[in-house]
């Protein structure tokens, strides 16, 4: 999801920005929002604390940490906000890093009292102490809203090895002569996340991303810069100190509040939440029980935090560890089909207890023993939705865990291509017919120009085109490929003659089709009015969805195509042709096709080697000569990542496509760093995977960038990652984890529990509860409503499918997407990855298989890679000739049979291997075989 550009009526551009009004932020003290700081509260004396890791200087005006970063790292990220980075966050009632919010109830009294520590400047004293900094607040402040009844004290403190942690300590004393409840403790965490306007040297290097774990005792949050370069900074908390609750600044909530497409809003973290749970309740999900904390007249108590450095994945475990918080990593992620175990590796300093599900939901958790340290379980969870899984750990401690259980991968991929052919296509008399429109679960109905609910910009949201309405074309095309289906291919035909060719590309020059795209049906039938033809994203949608007909024409001659397979071919370069040539600039945004990075460009290599293979090398020759153009300006970029949205993860796959295509194994590289970088490792479902683009974890969650990064990352792992390397493992759980997160987007009754819905799509989870900036969108708790974009990340997924066979360093052999077992010094691999056609062993030598023209249901390969068995399942009716791909197979000869008959012998160069059967076979259960001579 980007943002999006229209044309006024005389054809100016403008893009969408909002606008940020000052109100004020639940539980504040109102009145006082937005007033700037006099000039002698500007910057000015800090007090330090430093170490050979910590540069930390604390404001002695504001009391707000304006400084923390380690002297060691070469790009100096100053990784907290200070007012010289923006100085609208300068005002009385700031919400610096060391500032608090509480909610007080005194005595008898009813209600509580907002107080907060930005308007308690009259009793602050910044001073320094031993191995440290204190900021104090003692007496009664002037404001209402300012600390009275209760004291403050704030230290900053190294610790560990030549000061390798910061500690900051929260002490709490009850001065007055009542008890004091505090329902509220919180603390905002205002870090250098402002986008800057474009610069993506700043963005990368300077800015930082968020990512957290709110899960009682075991909570922690960590901050990477955008490119991925560590090290991470980490927050966890001591003992004693936990977190139960977050919440965030909206749309129009103040000074702080989100601001499309540079801030987040600032996010508050809570020890305690007995008030604002209630407050915000349906403004931020709760999900852990609410506490508050009570002092008797003269208590007191103390809480803490130790910020660390992680150098990098890897070492986030052992800091985890080290904390005494809970270290814990699940296989194949967060969310876990209902035909697949998740392997839960959880360890923790004063060992694990016991690892519990929530009652009511039949989850099964089984002890696998302990292995490097790690006590291992076995989960199920045959109820569909969220399942909390708790571990209780070192006397008693908890960390709450959520998972999210979906449908087998293949049930989704068949429902959703299901609901597209029968229910998402138009058919009508209008311009729009045949294509491939929204849904809306709230409805229960498509979303078109005639029935269109309202909100929103209806020419993008109901006009067939864009990523929303011809990325399910793309996705519903590739699932033919590997799993075809006569009615669904006539409906794609339809898509294609109708609104296609019929419509969207109807353009012509001199008689001759241009292949140009208009932007999308704006309500005008046959020629439209807006005829811009500007928007380059649309074109490599529609060029993938051609490309992936030719295969299926090319493929299965027991189905029908309306074309044959050279013309949708040809369609698909002429596609890109006109994207790289006939959109005429300047444009709203820029030169996109050789400018920015587009989502679906993975179809390059693709489609130049389909058009050598079937003589058309002049338009191969020609397509490559664009990409060269566009190489250049990609390559001459330091982060080429840049596209509609401040920062966006969109332009990742194009980025590692043309690097892995020219050689830039830099670039390679780079991309990755920052993908993984843009993906969560804490164990939420939603974030686990998830891809953090435009404004941060808390803005859009399962878009369909968690699928597509998937697919560039599992690409990297397989062509330039050392299966040894001490990153491989978070790399693959990152990757995978992904890949299977994406498919939780497709109802299969845990969004929706109508029968209309099952099969369609939400475009993304929201986990902030209420409305967005897109409040036109039903929310269906958490879930948007509207399909929007969603089929883009499947695309991405069917294109990522794959069983990755791995020997994890904590829990050993694994099958991620599958069930592997070693018997006989053989792998016997069962497939559930939804797709069912490539299976690739990382742990000997990243051998790789793949079945063109059927499925497998089993595969044996034995551990000397010497001899490999594959069953075969037919996709059609009738006789079909499965075709095999071999990669890293060791040189020699081989003996190929089928069903033990007469033997055939094949050779390995080491590197490929492609063998086409030279009988057909009919039915499922052959069995190929492969035995070194």
């Amino acid at each position: 999801m980007s943002t999006r550009h229209s044309e006024n009526s005389d054809g100016r551009a403008e893009l969408s920005r909002r606008r940020l009004l000052s109100l004020s932020l639940a539980g504040a003290a109102l009145g006082v929002l937005g007033v700037p700081r006099s000039a002698a509260a500007l910057p000015g004396p800090v007090s330090k604390v430093t170490s050979s890791f910590f540069d930390v200087s604390i404001d002695q005006a504001t009391g707000g940490v304006y400084r923390l970063s380690n002297p060691q790292d070469g790009i100096g990220t100053n990784y907290v906000m200070n007012p010289d980075i923006h100085s609208a966050f300068n005002i009385n009632d700031s919400r610096w890093v060391g500032d608090m919010v509480f909610n007080v109830k005194k005595g008898a009294a009813t209600t509580g009292t907002p107080i907060v520590t930005s308007l308690s400047d009259d009793i602050r004293k910044v001073t320094s102490v031993s191995g440290g900094v204190q900021v104090a607040y003692e007496g009664t402040a002037a404001h209402a809203n300012g600390i009275k009844n209760f004291s403050l004290f704030q230290t900053y403190t190294l610790a560990g090895s030549s000061g390798n942690q910061l500690v900051w300590t929260i002490r709490l004393k009850n001065t007055s002569t009542e008890r004091l409840e505090f329902q509220d403790i919180g603390f905002p965490l205002l870090m250098n996340a402002w986008w800057n306007g474009g610069d993506q040297k700043s963005i990368y290097e300077q800015n930082v991303g968020r990512h957290s774990f709110v899960g009682k005792d075991g909570s922690y949050i960590y901050w990477q810069r955008p490119n991925g370069v560590g090290p991470f900074l980490m927050m966890v908390p001591n003992s004693g100190t936990s977190l139960e609750f977050k919440n965030k600044a909206r749309y129009n909530e103040g000074p702080f509040a989100e601001q499309d497409p540079s801030w987040e809003g600032v996010v508050e973290y809570f020890i305690h939440s007995k008030n604002i749970c209630v407050e915000r309740a349906s403004k931020a999900a709760q999900y852990l029980p609410a506490t508050s904390l009570v002092l008797d007249p003269g208590a007191e108590k103390t809480y803490s935090f130790t910020f660390r450095w992680a150098a990098g994945y890897a070492d986030m475990h052992n800091v985890l560890y080290d904390a005494g918080v809970v270290d814990a990593i699940s296989l194949p992620g967060m969310v876990v089909p209902q035909d697949t175990k998740a392997t839960l590796a959880v360890r923790a300093k004063g060992g694990i207890q016991q690892v519990t599900g929530a009652s009511g939901r039949n989850i099964t958790v089984t002890s696998k023993g302990t292995r490097n340290g790690y006590n291992l379980y076995d989960l199920t969870f045959p109820a569909l939705g969220v399942n909390y899984v708790t571990v209780t750990y070192n006397g008693g401690k908890q960390s709450v865990l959520q998972y999210h259980s979906i449908k087998p991968v293949e049930e989704l991929v068949a429902a959703h291509a299901t609901f597209l052919a029968t229910k998402q296509q138009a058919k009508t008399t209008r311009g729009y017919n045949g294509a491939y429109l929204q849904w809306d679960m709230s409805r229960k109905k498509l979303i078109t120009w005639d029935d269109y609910p309202g909100g929103g910009w209806k020419e993008w949201m109901a006009g067939g085109s864009d990523d929303l309405g011809l990325a399910p074309a793309a996705f519903l095309s590739e699932k033919n490929i590997a799993a075809p289906s006569q009615s669904e291919i006539t409906s794609l035909d339809y898509y294609i003659e109708k609104f296609l060719l019929g419509y969207l590309q109807s353009k012509t020059s001199g008689g001759t089709r241009t292949y140009q795209v208009y932007r999308w049906f704006d309500g005008q039938d046959g020629t439209p009015k807006d005829q811009g033809v500007w928007r380059a994203y649309n074109y490599v949608h529609i060029a993938n969805t051609y490309l992936n007909m030719y295969k299926i024409a090319k493929r299965y001659s027991q189905l029908t195509t309306r074309l044959g397979a050279n013309e949708y071919l040809l369609m698909a370069f002429r596609t890109l042709e006109a994207m790289f040539t006939k959109i005429p600039l300047p444009t709203p945004i820029g030169d996109a096709a050789h400018d920015l990075g587009l989502m679906g460009e993975l179809l390059y290599p693709d489609i130049i080697a389909r058009l050598k293979e079937e003589g058309l090398t002049a338009e191969a020759q020609s397509l490559e000569g664009f990409l060269r153009s566009k190489r250049e300006k990609i390559f001459a970029q330091e982060y080429p990542f840049a596209s509609e949205a401040s920062i966006d993860t969109t332009g990742f796959e194009s980025c590692y496509t043309l690097a892995k295509m020219y050689g830039n194994t830099a670039l390679a590289d780079k991309v990755t760093r920052a993908s993984l970088a843009a993906r969560g490792m804490q164990p939420l479902w939603y974030f686990y995977g998830s891809d953090n683009r435009h404004m941060g974890e808390s803005w859009w969650n399962l878009g369909y960038e968690t699928q597509l990064g998937a697919w560039q990352q599992q690409d990297y792992l397989f062509s330039y990652a050392s299966t040894t390397g001490g990153e491989f493992d978070d790399m693959m759980r990152s990757t995978y984890g992904a890949y299977v997160a994406g498919w939780a987007n497709i109802n299969a009754g845990q969004i929706s529990g109508d029968a209309a819905n099952i099969g369609a799509a939400s475009w993304q989870f929201q986990s902030e509860k209420g409305a967005s900036n897109y409040n036109y969108i039903p929310n269906l708790d958490g879930w948007w409503a509207w399909s929007g974009e969603a089929d883009l990340g499947f695309w991405g997924g069917l294109k990522t499918a794959t069983v990755n066979i791995v020997e994890d360093r904590v829990v050993g052999l694994y099958a991620y997407g599958g069930d592997v077992v070693l018997q006989n010094s053989a792998y016997v691999v069962t497939p559930k990855d939804g797709v069912r056609r490539r299976l690739a062993l990382y742990n000997k030598g990243k051998f790789a298989l793949e079945v063109d023209k059927a499925k497998y249901t089993r595969a044996q390969v034995s551990t000397d890679l010497r001899d490999i068995q594959i069953t075969l399942q037919s996709v059609v009716t009738g006789r079909y000739t499965p075709e095999f791909t071999f990669r890293n197979l060791p040189a020699g000869n081989y003996r190929m049979t089928v069903n033990g008959g007469a033997s055939r012998t094949v050779a390995s160069d080491g590197k490929q291997l492609v063998v086409k059967l030279t009988q057909s076979l009919t039915g499922s259960g052959h069995l190929l075989r492969l035995l070194a001579a």
